[in-house]
């Protein structure tokens, strides 16, 4: 009798964590909703990077996450408005977002309920139940199976914004494809400062662009700069090409003219910067924002 009633958990467990839900957006990507005006939107897709080489825990619950999870997608957003027109730091950046992946709400819920370090709640409007850590200010919510919400300062506030049906989409579904396509992707609409890439961007320049989406793999970024007019994207290619090009003879190597021309593409508003290799320092600078989004787990 107790070999069945074993069994038979077993099978509810399993049925749990792959259920499959109907999400109120339909078959738009949930990042669809992230990025207000001078948000870094980064998202790490957890089936092309080994998650092990930056996530070691030693307890159950993250690993169980780790393990099923295929996407994190965080907004990062300057709300003391100390950032500069460059990022070198995240840590002070307010963020929300949401882990994908296959894993059950029961679950998570029963492991954040019986675990010390949340408190749950019960928002009345929307009957959210989410769950607070006093001590970090993070707030977590898992409002179906296969997602949990998280931020820094109010859950509710990105549930209704980015989980419901009426959300509003603010990235387009060509956009978040190219972003879901990479190892990570980065998109910024309307920015108010950048990652340092080597180009020597004035905040004059910055304040002319209306998006960047930015995609890296394997050590090697391409970048979608789109400008408010056509001129401005003329002007803009100008900088960051000659930019490129002060750093290359500034450490000694060889011009590639026609390597240039193929990187560094212009077509109306737009300015491509295609398969450029990153430094060593821009690596792992990028990496780790990488690390640090991970360590929410």
């Amino acid at each position: 009798m107790r070999k069945t009633a074993v069994l038979i958990l077993l099978a509810l467990l399993l049925l749990l964590c792959s259920c499959v839900t109907k999400l109120p957006y339909g078959d738009q990507e949930y990042i669809q909703a992230l990025g207000l005006d001078g948000e870094f939107v980064i998202t790490v897709n957890a089936e092309l990077l080994d998650l092990d080489e930056y996530v070691s825990s030693d307890d159950t619950g993250v690993n169980y996450i780790k393990n099923r999870m295929t996407r994190l997608s965080v907004a990062l957003y300057d709300s003391k408005g100390t950032s500069g027109p460059v990022v070198e730091d995240f840590s002070e950046y307010d963020y929300y977002g949401a882990i994908e992946g296959s894993f059950s709400k029961t679950l998570v819920n029963s492991a954040l309920t019986l675990g010390s370090l949340f408190s749950p709640f019960k928002d009345p409007a929307t009957k959210l139940k989410f769950y607070a850590d006093s001590a970090s200010g993070i707030e977590a919510a898992i409002p179906a199976d296969g997602i949990i919400l998280f931020s820094s300062t109010d859950v509710v506030d990105t549930y209704n914004r980015t989980f419901t049906s009426d959300r509003e989409v603010r990235i387009s579904k060509d956009d978040a494809e190219k972003l879901y396509a990479s190892q990570i992707g980065i998109y910024v609409a309307n920015p108010r400062a950048m990652i340092d890439l080597g180009f020597d961007i004035s905040e004059t320049a910055l304040n002319n662009i209306s998006s960047i989406l930015m995609v890296l793999d394997d050590g090697v970024v391409s970048i979608d700069f789109r400008l408010k007019t056509e001129d401005l994207a003329e002007s803009f290619a100008v900088i960051v090409k000659a930019s490129y090009v002060g750093n290359l003879r500034r450490e000694g190597k060889k011009l590639d003219i026609a390597a240039l021309r193929e990187m560094f593409v212009q077509e109306l508003d737009t300015v491509q910067v295609k398969g450029m290799p990153l430094t060593e320092e821009q690596e792992e600078s990028i990496l780790a924002i990488t690390n640090s989004l991970l360590d929410l787990l």
